[in-house]
């Protein structure tokens, strides 16, 4: 069973991370850039997550991941409590389209260790990427983006980015449904955005989502 991991059980495991680090590999540095429910408990809009979400880097190097493995086992957190699956989905389903360029702002970065730093992704981009994983069959993230409560602006902004993704009828209807939960009407922001945009060319749909 994965172990839930409340705000300061990610800085120690963190902190683990980077001493096993400084011993193992010294002189190195490591930046990380969180997302997901980490940088939600991290930022306190939630109480604890499951896992830490990297947007970054996309492809972690063999000291991080054995370093990984090792706080993994000694605090039986489990082989994935630091991952990179989500970047290694968003470069799979976006591949064809240039995320914004809010993916690659910071909102606070932590400086766990002299040899690990840890930066927060902005506020627009994790709205974005939670709604774009949310399903009304899971409510996980329809809690998390209930939580962040996105103004119109935002919430605007997060579903022109996952039409650019996903514009197909299921993923509309889904959105549908979510958007109304959180007091957002789908189909007039829909409109809106489409009657700014210039006819979107043809795209690849159903793209699969991923649970951070």
């Amino acid at each position: 069973m994965v172990k839930p991991l409340k705000e300061n059980e990610i800085v120690e495991n963190l902190k683990l991370l980077a001493d096993w680090l400084h011993v193992k590999y010294p002189g190195e540095h490591f930046e990380l850039v969180v997302a997901g429910g980490a940088a939600m408990t991290l930022e306190g809009f939630k109480g604890q997550t499951t896992d830490i979400d990297l947007l970054s880097p996309r492809k972690l190097p063999d000291s991080l991941k054995k370093g990984i493995a090792h706080v993994g086992r000694a605090k039986k957190l489990g082989a994935e409590w630091l991952n990179t699956s989500l970047a290694s989905m968003l470069s799979t389903s976006a591949r064809s389209v240039k995320l914004p360029k809010y993916f690659s702002e910071i909102s606070r970065t932590l400086e766990v260790s002299d040899n690990l730093k840890i930066g927060l992704i902005s506020r627009q981009a994790l709205i974005s990427l939670k709604l774009y994983a949310v399903t009304p069959s899971y409510r996980k993230h329809t809690e998390d983006l209930s939580n962040l409560q996105p103004s119109k602006r935002e919430i605007t902004e997060a579903l022109r980015f996952v039409m650019t993704i996903d514009d197909s009828v299921p993923r509309k209807d889904d959105l549908r449904i979510v958007m109304k939960e959180l007091g957002y009407d789908f189909d007039e922001i829909h409109h809106n955005l489409a009657k700014k945009s210039k006819p979107l060319r043809e795209r690849r749909v159903g793209s699969p989502r991923h649970p951070f």
